[in-house]
């Protein structure tokens, strides 16, 4: 599977240990896991889509780049990009982790994302960590359009509560060893997500109701 998964990002590893380490969930391993790759490689990744923003659109704005950068990495986007190069398929897991049900499971995809970009980084350095990360997001960053405002799905689901007349979302959290369980209920019906972070979880949950109620995000 790893040579598999070193073929979909067209990027062999000099050190071997670094990718596997990349796929070693918390569940699995308390101690040796890929919990300090996930925080480097969220850096790395941020900072690979700013430089390559910043470069492209000279005339964007601070903003706009930042709204533009949200969309490309945020946790569902991490996730669907983890499932494409079967990343999920080579996670090793806990037995009970492993039984969650896939919703529940992106946060762990979009943690391994992560760490797979800080392991390239400290296998290839910064030139190669760059040109797997531009050539996996190469067809959302070809669509990219700047007439687009890029509003985040929490801010777009707010202004459709306001333009109803409604108070704004209010979304209820749970901690858990898997992260963070958020749930908002809208119209009789509950919606909840999980992510690793507070604010993940919410916008996750803005995106269903969204998606639900037929309204197209940016």
């Amino acid at each position: 599977m790893l040579e598999i998964i070193e073929k979909n990002i067209g990027y062999s590893f000099v050190n071997s240990q670094l990718l596997e380490l990349a796929f070693v969930h918390k569940s699995y391993n308390n101690k040796l896991n890929n919990e300090r790759l996930e925080f480097l490689g969220d850096t790395i990744l941020n900072s690979i889509i700013s430089q390559y923003l910043f470069i492209k659109y000279p005339e964007a704005s601070e903003g706009h780049l930042s709204r533009i950068r949200s969309m490309l990495v945020q946790s569902q986007s991490l996730a669907d990009k983890a499932k494409s190069i079967k990343l999920n398929k080579a996670v090793k897991l806990s037995k009970g982790t492993a039984n969650l049900q896939e919703d529940n499971k992106q946060s762990i995809y979009e943690g391994c994302f992560e760490s797979l970009i800080g392991a390239i980084f400290l296998d290839g350095g910064w030139d190669q960590a760059t040109i797997v990360a531009i050539s996996l997001f190469s067809k959302e960053l070809d669509e990219i359009s700047l007439e687009n405002s890029f509003k985040d799905p929490k801010t777009q689901l707010q202004e459709v509560f306001q333009s109803r007349g409604m108070s704004p979302p209010t979304y209820s959290h749970f901690e858990n060893n898997s992260g963070f369980e958020c749930s908002l209920t809208f119209q009789e019906k509950c919606y909840s997500s999980l992510s690793k972070s507070k604010q993940g979880a919410e916008v996750k949950v803005a995106e269903k109701v969204l998606k639900d109620i037929g309204h197209t995000y940016d």
